[in-house]
């Protein structure tokens, strides 16, 4: 089954448990993708709409990394599931919204290509620049035949959507924390806080000290490094960076971006061969690496939601 397959036989199978909408149509020669927005639907709840903290949840922002599909949909099944007989679990969707955007780059993901179908990289595309981007990798205009292409200056069909839905988002919140997964960098599983574009400390420093901090605490044998993106390499056109000055500039609510990067090199050890192929540094293709990748993460993505679910008291402290 596809990746895009096995999105829409997920909004099949759990219908009543979501509101599901398409946000936009990428038109290409490959033909028409829709990008695809789930929600999951709350239990009853006592907070005002504007009272809950959100937990975005990004994945297929680059089309080979659909690795992170299949954690975010295996993630939400375990979510609604668990709900039917879990009060607890209730309670926390009560307190907090879930919000997916399974598949951001739908063309990219169906042609297992890293850009969307105009040879963009959404990562590298925002209307923001970097101190000091690494040459090439850290965004090129030269040509959408080559990687990481930033774009003739227009904002992509892709980066648009997810700018409306995260504003969207901020305006009914009371604090928002997104989580980007990807694949392709590095042997080890990092949590990447914002700020791509620059060696200074991103904005709420201080409020992302007290969710490593906690993460350290409730789990001290975790798999994680936490760590500024900008400390691996910074880039031009990082959307999250976007979405936090524009944040800034509305005085909006709590924004706190951060991006898992799956140490999918390890995936490599024991099949060295698949470094060949188009995925393999990308993907753990094996599908019992799959179901043990997807494992691995609902530790981290549990934790996030348990965050949100006691936002005020959680930073409060």
């Amino acid at each position: 089954m596809s990746v895009l397959s096995e999105i829409t036989s997920f909004k099949d199978r759990y219908q009543k448990d979501l509101i599901f909408r398409n946000l936009d149509t990428v038109m290409c020669n490959e033909g028409n993708f829709e990008i695809p927005y789930l929600e999951l639907k709350p239990a009853h709840s006592k907070s005002k709409e504007n009272e809950r903290f959100t937990l975005l949840l990004v994945a297929g922002v680059h089309g080979l990394e659909s690795i992170g599909v299949t954690v975010l949909l295996h993630y939400l099944e375990h979510v609604i599931e668990t709900a039917r007989w879990n009060s607890a679990v209730r309670s926390m969707l009560s307190a907090a919204r879930i919000v997916a955007l399974p598949a951001l780059n739908p063309s990219g993901i169906q042609a297992r290509r890293r850009a969307n179908a105009n040879g963009v990289d959404l990562m590298r595309n925002a209307p923001v620049r970097a101190e000091s981007p690494v040459p090439f990798l850290g965004g090129q205009t030269l040509s959408p035949m080559l990687p990481y292409f930033r774009g003739t200056g227009e904002v992509e069909v892709e980066s648009r959507a997810l700018i409306s839905v995260v504003q969207n988002l901020l305006d009914k919140s009371s604090g928002l924390i997104a989580l980007d997964l990807h694949s392709g960098f590095g042997a080890r599983d990092r949590v990447w806080t914002p700020w791509a574009m620059s060696s200074a400390l991103p904005p709420h420093w201080e409020h992302y000290l007290t969710l490593e901090k906690a993460l350290n605490g409730s789990f001290p044998d975790h798999v994680y490094k936490f760590e500024r993106q900008s400390q691996s390499y910074q880039t031009d056109g990082d959307i999250w960076d976007y979405l936090l000055i524009e944040n800034q500039n509305r005085n909006g609510p709590l924004f706190m971006p951060l991006a898992l990067e799956m140490g999918s090199w390890n995936w490599l050890k024991k099949s060295p061969w698949r470094a060949f192929s188009k995925i393999g540094w990308f993907h753990p293709v094996a599908p019992h690496r799959v179901q043990r990748v997807c494992r691995r993460h609902l530790t981290l993505l549990d934790f996030l939601l348990n965050v949100c679910a006691n936002g005020r008291d959680f930073f409060k402290s």
